[in-house]
């Protein structure tokens, strides 16, 4: 089954009902659509074109990153083989579910190494992603020519926020339209769909309108608490397929292309946090400036500190329903974030006393519970993003900003808030199992 219905409408509350298509109770990501484009991937991160596709594109990321270029330090190597291999993954299942003839949709995008449905998943993250670890990323192939529907139903507990992207190019950084959660018609029993196609909306609600460069359907759905269940989604194509289903082969072929095409757009989007000077933060600013949602505000920081020091962060964030405070590696890739708490949203951090929130990065534990984890690196980068923002004259508003300083961390108790919450190592393990629990659901089956 491809995850369409050719030639066929059918309602969207009798598309999420089937069983032979959403394979579990408790997680409707575990679908059809997702085990096949996983299995296959598997099958063929082997095959010799995939693999040249990967070793052209770690070649490219070591000339960038080389002396000639912009001096990676010894630490960004580490690991640069597990790395690569979730930049591989990734862009082997986009060019696996690249074919609009049979479109499915692709969850668990950006996603972390992972074991469900049998497999052993390797991650599909990657160099320069930057990726959001509350979210939910779903990817579905587009073309201008071909009209598609994308049902849905809201689960529980219902997911804090969601956005509908249509993107021209591989990173989703290049928005042709857009539809928010707060935009989107929802039916009582919790189903929604979606029109893509061509065509202006002529009062058909939650519509996409497709130009000739749209590639993609980009979905995030945003867990503010991590206990929250990402929407279910399925896609209907709306004319029979023109042609046949591409071969292993072919399909190899493109995904060699595809591998290696984002290269230079990624390591782009990493010099864009790593142009900065050390220590320094840029913003509140629009995210669709360097790459994101028109509806987001965002900072970018770049954060180099020796064993002893702290990078103490302040943020101002009135008006946000929704923020998440990310720390990446010298790739701007996130870690391991399930048991290190290297992220941080305002369900998860302590605010003070005003209202704002303090934030302690650094390598090793400084004892506070709105600890940012480098997880042993000392070159660092960082992005703060609001969400869920009042739209004030087609922008998002509200009153957001920060302060931030380094410190020693034997200083810290003189720079930081009276009222900070400070944990000992029974409260710091009790965080990091909770937060271990509530991302091992995102793969429970």
């Amino acid at each position: 089954m491809h995850g369409t219905t050719p030639g066929a409408r059918a309602a969207a509350s009798d598309l999420m009902k089937d069983d032979s298509f959403f394979l579990s109770e408790v997680n409707a990501t575990a679908t059809t659509d997702q085990r096949d484009l996983e299995s296959l991937a598997l099958q063929m991160l082997d095959h010799d074109r995939v693999k040249a596709g990967w070793a052209r594109a770690e070649e490219m990321f070591r000339i960038l990153g080389g002396p000639n270029g912009a001096r990676a330090p010894e630490e960004a190597y580490r690991d640069i083989d597990r790395k690569m291999r979730e930049w591989t993954f990734h862009y082997l299942l986009l060019a696996l579910n690249y074919d609009t003839n049979y479109p499915k949709v692709l969850g668990h995008g950006y996603g972390p190494p992972h074991n469900w449905m049998g497999m052993e998943v390797p991650g599909c993250r990657g160099l320069g992603t930057a990726e959001n670890p509350d979210n939910h990323y779903c990817f579905v192939p587009l073309d201008v020519d071909t009209p598609m529907e994308i049902h849905g139903k809201v689960q529980d507990p219902a997911i804090e926020d969601v956005n509908f992207h249509v993107t021209s190019n591989h990173s989703q950084a290049m928005n042709v339209c857009g539809l928010t959660w707060k935009e989107t018609q929802i039916a009582e029993d919790g189903t929604f769909v979606l029109t893509l196609d061509r065509d202006p909306a002529n009062g058909r609600p939650n519509h996409l309108r497709l130009t000739p460069d749209s590639k993609r359907l980009f979905i995030r759905d945003s867990r503010k608490d991590w206990n929250e269940r990402p929407n279910a989604y399925r896609v209907l194509r709306l004319q029979d397929p023109t042609a046949k289903p591409l071969s292993v082969d072919e399909q190899a072929e493109m995904a060699f292309r595809t591998i290696i095409d984002d290269v230079p757009f990624n390591f782009w989007f990493r010099m864009m946090v790593g142009y900065l000077e050390p220590n320094t933060v840029k913003g509140p600013e629009v995210t669709s400036n360097f790459g994101g949602m028109p509806t987001q505000m965002a900072l970018r920081g770049r954060v180099d500190l020796e064993d002893d020091e702290a990078f103490v962060l302040t943020l101002r964030s009135e008006g946000s329903k929704y923020w998440v405070f990310v720390q990446y590696d010298w790739w701007l890739m996130s870690g391991n974030y399930w048991d290190h708490t290297s992220s941080l949203n305002n369900d998860q951090a302590i605010s003070n006393d005003d209202g704002t929130h303090t934030l302690v990065i650094s390598k090793h534990d400084p004892g506070v519970h709105n600890w940012i984890d480098t997880e042993g690196l000392n070159h660092t980068m960082f992005l703060q993003r609001w969400q869920l923002l009042p739209n004030v004259d087609g922008r998002p508003g509200g009153e957001l900003g920060q302060s931030s300083q380094v410190v020693k961390l034997t200083d810290l108790k003189k720079v930081l808030p009276e009222e900070t919450r400070w944990v000992n190592a029974e409260e710091r393990k009790r965080q990091i199992s909770d937060r271990l629990a509530a991302f091992n659901r995102r793969h429970e089956v």
